[in-house]
């Protein structure tokens, strides 16, 4: 009966704990995407208020606005204020044929008051093929320290040869392998039975397997050391889950950068860059000029595009 007590326990307070911590994250998730706490507590005032409770008026328009406006900035990614910018936005959109879900992706590299492409935030290929790299390794660095996080081996090296093993830390086994599986890195407990100087390394003179074997056979066959190579297994899973979670923030960077430079292009295929203002050549009768005096009759005057002495004769 404990036991049946004791399983049912776990399972209440996972069937509680789960909804929790996930209802958490979408709401922070929610949050994040509308650039607001605006969700979080119009869910939290819909327990207490509700919306019958408000009268039909300049309150309840301003709230539905304000939920309008916040839902459209999480959908499209575009953060605006009032709902008359969202109207004006969708109408010139719609005008010009252009996706509001691409605005929203190219974000700062798309001018709302010109409705184009700003001038040099044009994709360039080069670095498309440096951010592909980039997602290709942080993928496969996600993949490899997630598996290490999930390892039942620990992960050492030996110092003397500079070799990286993987050796198992389960108890009664003792086993280890080269981090890519070649076969003279392959090693059994089997093999310590009959070590060549019991409880002694032998001298490193170029014969690297047997080296290493000795230096497992040392740990295998001393308890302290033993019980520290398995003692140290959750903090290398710690370690391996840390550096998997930024590989994986390193992947979805990655991909964000090359969804937005997509973006931008198709943007520029419908909106085209516009030009950059000119500044109009000022006349040379209209030209500001800064005099300098020296003296009492000597002028140093500075124009736009020269520099010229004026003296004056004192009468």
């Amino acid at each position: 009966m404990g036991t049946v007590a004791s399983w049912n326990e776990i399972a209440t307070l996972a069937s509680a704990t789960v909804p929790i911590v996930g209802i958490s994250l979408v709401s922070l998730y929610l949050c994040y995407k509308s650039g607001t706490l605006h969700p979080l507590r119009n869910r939290l005032t819909r327990l207490f208020v509700g919306r019958e409770d408000i009268e039909p008026g300049p309150i309840r328009n301003s709230l539905s606005d304000r939920s309008a406006v916040v839902s459209f900035a999480m959908i499209y990614g575009i953060h605006l204020d009032t709902a008359s910018e969202v109207k004006a936005l969708i109408a010139k959109a719609e005008s010009r044929d252009i996706p509001l879900h691409l605005i929203g992706i190219a974000g700062s590299a798309f001018d709302r008051s010109e409705f184009a492409v700003k001038p040099g935030r044009s994709p360039r290929r080069g670095v498309d093929g440096m951010i592909c790299m980039g997602l290709l390794v942080s993928y496969l660095a996600t993949a490899c320290f997630l598996a290490g996080t999930f390892a039942d081996d620990i992960l050492i090296r030996v110092r003397a040869t500079n070799t990286v093993l993987w050796v198992a830390a389960k108890e009664g086994e003792g086993a280890a392998r080269g981090i890519l599986r070649r076969r003279n890195m392959a090693f059994s407990q089997a093999e310590c039975e009959k070590p060549p100087n019991t409880g002694a390394i032998e001298p490193f003179v170029g014969n690297e397997p047997r080296y290493n074997l000795s230096v497992l056979c040392a740990i295998w066959t001393s308890p302290s050391e033993r019980k520290e190579l398995i003692d140290a297994l959750p903090q290398q899973r710690t370690a391996f889950g840390a550096v998997a979670l930024l590989c994986l923030m390193a992947l979805v960077g990655f991909l964000q950068a090359l969804t937005r430079r997509n973006a931008i292009r198709k943007l520029e295929r419908r909106a085209p860059a516009h030009s950059s203002p000119v500044s109009a050549t000022p006349r040379s009768g209209q030209s500001r000029r800064l005099v300098l005096r020296i003296g009492k009759s000597i002028y140093l005057s500075y124009g736009t595009t020269e520099a010229n002495f004026y003296h004056r004769t004192k009468h």
